[in-house]
């Protein structure tokens, strides 16, 4: 049973308790103070992926070694995503790529060189909706299936993650999930890299890292030049401090794509 389940179970117990015991005002108070209590669990579940509120989700990998990984939003991007993989290649690194369906379909070239090169590619839906935690499970499931297609098309293999867009996440993703044979994958270190200068994300990457960490980069949309510079510092420092990277799937001990 998801945490959602049984924290909407208990708030309705003790909504149905206290109207069946209570009279008057004290019972309006009891029960507006149950439902009060439960609706910010409710929107934390639903903005916070880590909480695992909803159904499960892979926020960090094996912690026994130190091992990092990798990931990537919203490519593939033409401008920023190959000198990216040019840049991995470099330093033999294995990374995963979060993929938007639409930007797969207009540039399969791109999307099947990540799979030539050895990274792992995951579902991160077909339109990146901002009201994907709005969908019910039907839509849901189609935006879903439309990125797996797209991705399959063109790389020839078909994803085990999905990442949801923003993070966010809602009841209608655990019936989703199981339907399209999806994991749902997340983070634990974010680098804000759309808000934070440079130095900031290479600071706050390298000080959140630690052994088993999933770290959340962006390469579709993102600046060139500054995306390279975070990444190659970040794997430099990380290095330094005895870090080494690998895919999702090997960190969280699953099975590839």
């Amino acid at each position: 049973m998801s945490r959602f389940a049984w924290t909407t179970l208990l708030a309705i117990a003790a909504a149905s308790i206290a109207a069946i015991l209570l009279r008057g005002e004290a019972r309006n108070w009891a029960v507006a103070a149950v439902w009060g209590g439960y609706l910010p669990i409710f929107v934390c579940g639903l903005v916070f992926i880590r909480l695992n509120y909803f159904c499960p989700a892979i926020c960090r990998g094996f912690v026994g070694q130190k091992w990092i990984a990798l990931t990537f939003d919203d490519g593939p991007d033409p401008q920023t995503t190959p000198p990216l993989l040019d840049l991995l290649a470099r330093e033999k690194i294995s990374a995963t790529f979060f993929c938007i369906g639409k930007n797969v379909a207009a540039h399969p070239q791109v999307a099947a060189r990540i799979i030539a090169e050895g990274h792992l590619i995951g579902n991160h839906s077909f339109r990146h909706p901002w009201y994907i935690s709005l969908l019910w499970s039907g839509p849901l499931r189609q935006e879903l299936e439309s990125a797996q297609r797209a991705i399959e098309d063109a790389c020839g293999v078909r994803p085990v993650y999905f990442r949801p867009p923003m993070g966010m996440t809602s009841p209608s993703f655990s019936k989703a999930l199981r339907q399209t044979g999806l994991m749902m994958a997340g983070w634990d270190v974010r680098s804000l890299d759309t808000v934070l200068a440079t130095p900031k994300i290479i600071e706050r990457v390298v000080a959140k890292a630690r052994g088993g960490s999933i770290i959340l980069l962006h390469d579709g949309g993102a600046e060139r030049e500054k995306l390279l510079e975070i990444v190659s510092a970040a794997i430099s420092q990380l290095r330094e401090r005895g870090f080494s990277f690998e895919r999702l799937d090997r960190l969280a001990g699953q099975r590839p794509a």
